[in-house]
């Protein structure tokens, strides 16, 4: 690890320094396995929803479920997690699936989600729910 340290000096009206406050960075970055990773992230993190009656509930890029759980973590499987978001600026339903478009038939968007799910065969079903449930949402009904 390379640790930067650099001091800032508060200034006041005048330009006269008034206080100096050490700011300590980290510049570079350490590989770890994914169950460390966990274990550090899976009591504390920025993503964790805890509800009334306790149940806890993740919400970060790659997890597909929802559930705060190794198996489903994007933080924690984020070489192999696959992230599924609805396409915004869409006339048609269209979804983006790990940062590749994916716009067409309803077929085609699953099977690029297929493809994106090669490595994970346990997150198949939700990701196929995930794209179904959009494809859904993102239609226009007939009028009659």
């Amino acid at each position: 690890r390379v640790w930067r340290r650099k001091r800032l000096a508060l200034c006041d009206a005048r330009g006269h320094p008034y206080a100096t406050h050490t700011h300590t960075k980290m510049i570079s970055h350490v590989d770890a396995s994914s169950e460390l990773l966990w274990q550090l992230t899976k009591s504390h993190n920025a993503h964790l929803k805890t509800s009334v009656n306790n149940t806890r509930f993740s919400n970060e890029a790659g997890n597909l479920t929802a559930e705060h759980s190794f198996k489903a973590s994007g933080l924690a499987n984020g070489a192999t997690a696959v992230d599924i978001q609805e396409l915004a600026d869409a006339a048609k339903a269209a979804t983006v699936v790990n940062g590749k478009k994916c716009a067409g038939t309803f077929r085609s968007q699953v099977g690029e989600t297929k493809l994106a799910c090669a490595g994970r065969a346990d997150l198949e079903k939700a990701a196929l729910a995930r794209v179904s449930a959009l494809h859904k949402a993102g239609r226009v009904a007939r009028a009659n």
